[in-house]
């Protein structure tokens, strides 16, 4: 598997990975976490709602997301197609962003609850999440395996790496799991008619243009194919044409001298050794072309074996 065409998940990858890099090189990590008492209610610092899905709060939420990334959204950015695929990662995240803000203050009115989700950790956990639904509902299972009785498919790896990001802050990291599927079904069911919105053309056109040479190429993987058969049309092709009387054998050709002058001698002292055993075996089965007797005269170490084949031919 391969990033090729995927530049959007590519861009996706590199841009959570330097932008959770910088903030922790600048150490600015203290911006990047939702919490709405105080900095919503008292401070209103609303830029955070959106601030909160750019950067991840430690390596090990990166490196899950990353993998996630690499193993669910490539395949569902193949089957979207990237125009439309960038177009739900704008709608996934300002969906779960609204109702990130609307469940924090209904959550606010519990004192229990209030206490617990009052601090949203950063990620783009909801985005992942909502990505994962579409990858849950569109790829099928390769295969399945049962596992201590229970039958398992081969997307319980991805399952597995999600639950451990969902559970990382727990219980506060719930609540971005669970409304980053409800941004996914919302989009998947279209019930607020979010499929049909796509990123203008310009937008498109200038990160085409701009963006996209900065991602580096997206050249297929090599593979060999010395593995893989050949054609039948080419093993038609190069197989030579047999004739009707022609005897076909197995034997090996015996190999050719490398140096040209002792390929010549040698031609030169076998040419009348060998002209008589044509003659002698043309005299033996005369119901046998030249062009054949010669050919199995070289593909036979000896006059004998030479004669055994074509004796066996007749027979």
């Amino acid at each position: 598997m391969s990033l090729e065409n995927a530049p959007v998940s590519k861009g996706l990858m590199i841009g959570i990975a330097l932008t959770s890099i910088a903030v922790g090189i600048f150490d600015v990590k203290h911006y990047m976490h939702l919490q709405i008492v105080p900095h919503i209610s008292k401070y209103h610092q609303y830029w955070r709602l959106f601030a909160h899905h750019v950067a991840c709060a430690n390596s090990s939420d990166l490196f899950l997301i990353e993998l996630l990334l690499y193993n669910v959204g490539v395949q569902i950015e193949r089957s979207f197609g990237s125009a439309k695929f960038s177009s739900f990662i704008v709608v996934a995240m300002l969906t779960s962003t609204i109702t990130t803000f609307l469940s924090l203050l209904v959550l606010q009115a519990s004192r229990t609850t209030g206490a617990i989700f009052n601090d949203i950790p950063s990620g783009p956990i909801a985005m992942m999440f909502s990505i994962l639904y579409q990858y849950a509902r569109l790829v099928p299972q390769a295969y399945q395996m049962k596992i201590f009785g229970v039958d398992l498919s081969d997307k319980i790896w991805v399952y597995l790496v999600a639950g451990q990001l969902a559970i990382t802050r727990f219980p506060a990291s719930l609540l971005p799991t669970a409304l980053g599927l409800l941004s996914g079904y919302l989009y998947r069911s279209d019930f607020l008619q979010l499929k049909s919105w796509r990123i203008p053309h310009r937008v498109q056109t200038f990160a085409q243009k701009w963006i996209a040479p900065l991602l580096g190429e997206e050249r297929p993987i090599r593979r060999s194919n010395r593995v893989l058969p050949e054609s039948r049309s080419r093993r038609r092709t190069d197989r030579p044409t047999l004739g009707e009387d022609e005897v076909v054998t197995t034997a090996r050709r015996p190999r050719a001298p490398t140096n040209p002058a002792e390929s010549f001698r040698a031609r030169g002292a076998s040419a009348a050794q060998r002209e008589s055993d044509i003659q002698m075996l043309m005299s033996m089965f005369p119901g046998v072309t030249r062009e054949v007797v010669t050919d199995v005269l070289q593909r036979s170490p000896t006059v004998e074996a030479a004669a055994a084949i074509l004796f066996s031919s007749q027979t």
